[in-house]
């Protein structure tokens, strides 16, 4: 029966085109799971080509991108100098002291009060006693307030000293109420009261 299939096979006139027509099947066969796993593996080579690329980018970019960290990083150590916090107050108020001494005033009274805190939010303002209103866009961070009073006496001279020295203390301090009373019948002695807001950010 083979031989005879065969024997009709190469007797028909259509031999060429069932030999063809098989051949192309037999390549389609073998051929398109080749052809997909190509396409796959291009497409995963375009991917692996990209993400090369983006990590060169980054590697180029590394540097600057660590400058920046490093300046960030020197203005909020700068900034976090100038605040006062819980491990901070006894050395403020040593400094404090020596700039009353130094300016030839006398320390009446010195109170540094309890620290309050509330939520620091983006854009807040560190004056209100809650969060600036329409600001609801919340940090990590609370905000800590200390509240300083003092009394000081001296001669006008005196005072006028101690007020330019708190002035260029580099301390992030907000002068909440002032006032200045004569003593004595001498017009050039005075007693100052003052109260401070000293400030820090806690998480």
């Amino acid at each position: 029966m083979i031989e005879s299939l065969l024997r009709n096979f190469c007797e028909s006139r259509h031999r060429k085109l069932i030999v063809a027509i098989v051949t192309t099947l037999l390549g389609l066969a073998v051929l398109w799971p080749v052809t997909d796993d190509y396409f796959d593996e291009r497409e995963s080579r375009r991917t692996l080509m990209d993400d090369l690329d983006r990590a060169r980018q980054k590697e180029k970019n590394l540097p600057a991108f660590e400058q920046r960290v490093a300046e960030f990083e020197a203005k909020v150590s700068l900034l976090e100098g100038r605040t006062i916090s819980a491990e901070s107050v006894s050395q403020y108020r040593a400094n404090l002291l020596k700039i009353i001494r130094e300016a030839g005033c006398q320390m009446r009274r010195l109170e540094v009060g309890a620290p309050t805190l509330r939520p620091w939010m983006r854009d807040d303002d560190p004056l209100q006693s809650t969060a600036t209103l329409g600001v609801t866009d919340k940090t990590p961070f609370q905000l800590e307030r200390r509240n300083v009073s003092l009394s000081i006496g001296g001669e006008m001279t005196s005072i006028h000293h101690l007020l330019d020295q708190l002035k260029k203390d580099n301390t992030i301090a907000y002068p909440h109420r002032l006032q200045l009373h004569p003593t004595g019948s001498r017009s050039t002695s005075a007693t100052l009261e003052l109260e401070l807001w000293l400030f820090a950010l806690v998480r």
